[in-house]
C-alpha cells in the first residue's frame, strides 16, 4: 500500500488482502502451504494479554464488540437491509488498520474516526465493528502494527551499538508516524509484534547476563528516552510553526519582541544564567540540530547503562 499522498476519496488503494495489515505482517506459507507466523502455525490474535487488550473478555457479559455484532446479525437478516453492505465479507481487520494508520499519517490524530476509515474504505460504519469492537481497540492495533517497522538488529556483541541501532529505528517510526504521540498517555498494547519487539531487544542484552527485571529496565530506559525525546521535537516542531505565525502577523518584527521580553526580564534581576543564554543566540530547538541532540541524549544514557553493567563480575 502506498501512504505517501495519503488517502483519497476516489482512486485509493489498500492492495488485495491488505499486504501491510495487522493479519500479513510475519505471515509465511511454508511446506504443504500452511501458513505460520514467523514460523509458526497459530493465531497471532490469540497472543494478546487478558487484560484491557484486543481481546479481553468481561467474565459473565459481552464486550461492546459483541454487542454491535448482535445488532449487525439482526440487521442482517431484515428483509429491509437486503442488497446492502454487500461488500462487508471482502472487509479484513488488516485493511482497517493499514487504512487507519494511512489516515493517520495524512491527517493527523483528529482524523481518526470509524466514519473516517468507512468513508476510504468505502464501507458501512457499522460493518467495521464486525472486525474490531472500538477505536480503542483499533488504536491498540495500530500501535501494534507499527512495531514491525522498528529494527532490532541480531545481537553483534555489542549491545551498546545494538540498542543505539534499535533507539534510531525506533525514533524514525514515530516520526514517520507524529500522530501516534497524541495516544501515548495510555498504556501500550502488548500486542504480537510488541512482545516480538520486546523479545529481540532483550536477546540484545543476553551478554550482560542481567535477570529479568534488570534487562527490562534496560529497554524500559531506552525505549522511555526515545518516546520522551520524540514528544519533545513534536512539540518543538509546533513552537516553531507558532513562531512563523507570529512572524506573518506581526510582519517579521518578532526579534524586536523578543528583545523586549529579554530586557524586562533582565530589569529583575532574576535571570542572569538565562539572560545570558539569550544573549548567546543559540536556539535550542533549531531544527537543524535535532538529530544531534537526540544522538547527544541517546549517548549519555546508553554511557550511563555501560558504566553501571560493563563492569561487573561475570559480565
Amino acid at each position: 500500500m502506498q501512504r505517501d499522498g495519503g488517502p483519497q476519496e476516489a482512486g485509493w488503494s489498500l492492495g488485495q488482502g491488505g499486504q501491510r495489515g495487522a493479519g500479513q505482517a510475519g505471515w509465511t506459507t511454508g511446506q504443504g502451504g500452511r501458513r505460520g507466523w514467523h514460523g509458526w502455525e497459530g493465531d497471532p490474535d490469540e497472543l494478546w494479554p487478558p487484560f484491557g487488550d484486543p481481546v479481553s473478555r468481561i467474565p459473565g457479559g459481552v464486550t461492546p464488540g459483541e454487542r454491535r455484532a448482535e445488532r449487525l446479525v439482526a440487521r442482517m437478516h431484515d428483509p429491509r437491509q437486503r442488497g446492502r453492505d454487500r461488500g462487508r465479507a471482502r472487509l479484513t481487520s488488516a485493511e482497517i488498520v493499514d487504512a487507519a494508520i494511512a489516515i493517520g499519517d495524512a491527517e493527523g490524530a483528529d482524523a481518526l474516526s470509524m466514519r473516517r476509515i468507512a468513508q476510504v474504505l468505502r464501507a458501512g460504519t457499522m460493518s467495521l465493528y464486525w472486525h474490531v469492537s472500538g477505536k480503542e481497540q483499533l488504536l491498540d492495533l495500530m500501535r501494534d502494527m507499527l512495531m514491525t517497522e522498528v529494527v532490532v538488529p541480531a545481537p553483534s556483541g555489542d549491545w551498546r551499538a545494538d540498542l543505539r541501532t534499535m533507539a534510531i529505528s525506533m525514533r524514525g517510526m514515530l516520526r514517520r508516524h507524529s500522530w501516534l504521540m497524541e495516544f501515548t498517555g495510555g498504556r501500550p498494547p502488548l500486542g504480537p509484534n510488541t512482545l516480538l519487539f520486546m523479545e529481540s531487544a532483550l536477546t540484545v542484552l543476553d551478554g550482560l547476563r542481567l535477570e529479568s527485571e534488570s534487562a527490562l529496565r534496560v529497554l524500559e530506559s531506552v525505549t522511555t528516552y526515545v518516546t520522551g525525546a520524540v514528544l519533545r521535537e513534536t512539540q518543538e516542531a509546533r513552537a516553531h510553526e507558532v513562531e512563523r505565525q507570529i512572524e506573518a502577523g506581526h510582519q517579521g518584527d518578532l526579534r524586536q519582541m523578543t528583545m523586549a521580553w529579554r530586557d524586562k526580564l533582565e530589569q529583575t534581576g532574576m535571570f542572569s544564567r538565562f539572560i545570558q543564554f539569550l544573549d548567546s543566540g543559540i536556539d535550542p530547538d533549531a531544527p537543524e540540530t535535532v538529530d544531534e541532540r537526540f544522538e547527544f541524549g541517546l549517548d549519555c544514557l546508553l554511557d550511563g547503562l555501560a558504566r553501571r553493567y560493563d563492569n561487573r563480575e561475570g559480565a
